[in-house]
């Protein structure tokens, strides 16, 4: 090969390279860094399943594809009830804004037959400080309402009152939504299927699967990422 050849053959490989390191620094710049603050209970952390399988991480998988890159903070226990994660909040050091908040929170008040005007309360106090840590953004702030957890083999022994008591949860949580022009994804329909879908179910028979949180984001997604691209 003569030193020519080899000279040609350098530029080449050496112009590859740097177009590749090129694209790839294009690809960094064009993803848009976001954060995102999950609040909530056993829903919102994924109790039964790996962590990164839980909504707010496949919602982050899914906002990545869409050129998002989500910083994800959690703020969520397993049994919480909403006065448990007001606590919560307040003993976790938070950023002083987030790009996105969500709130899936009320289950275990439910379970533990608190009053229902504790529960509309709390709630409303929930969505005070989420829409603080929005920076006052309603847009940045959404609610994802209580799955039926009657369907499952764990809860099929009280089925049609769970079901009637957590649709008094939802119908309250919504119709504040609705009053606070705040957005709210109803994914009670979905965790029905629970009911005839193993696929659905964590191994504890009570929790949500992967594949039922990947369809509870695939609902929302698109309402998501309206609410990322109108704040820029």
């Amino acid at each position: 090969m003569s030193s020519h050849i080899v000279l040609l053959f350098t530029i080449l490989v050496s112009t590859g390279c740097i177009s590749k390191n090129a694209d790839h620094m294009k690809a960094e710049e064009t993803l848009r860094h976001k954060t995102y603050l999950a609040l909530g209970d056993s829903y919102t952390i994924g109790t039964a399943i790996k962590s990164q399988d839980a909504f707010p991480y496949q919602l982050k998988d899914s906002l990545l594809k869409q050129n998002y890159d989500v910083e994800v903070k959690i703020v969520a226990q397993n049994g919480w009830r909403t006065d448990d994660l007001q606590r919560g909040i307040k003993r976790t050091t938070l950023d002083e804004k987030y790009d996105l908040i969500s709130l899936l929170i009320g289950v275990n008040n439910q379970y533990q037959q608190l009053p229902i005007e504790d529960y509309t309360k709390d709630f409303n106090n929930l969505l005070d400080s989420a829409i603080q840590y929005a920076g006052g953004k309603k847009a940045n702030v959404f609610v994802v309402s209580i799955p039926n957890y009657g369907v499952t083999p764990f809860g099929a022994e009280k089925k049609e009152q769970t079901t009637e008591q957590l649709k008094v949860f939802n119908q309250i949580a919504e119709a504040i939504c609705n009053e606070r022009n705040i957005s709210y994804f109803n994914v009670t329909p979905i965790s029905l299927e629970a009911e005839h879908r193993e696929d659905y179910r964590a191994k504890d028979n009570l929790h949500p699967s992967a594949i039922q949180y990947a369809a509870w984001v695939s609902s929302f997604l698109d309402e998501v990422l309206k609410k990322l691209n109108s704040d820029g």
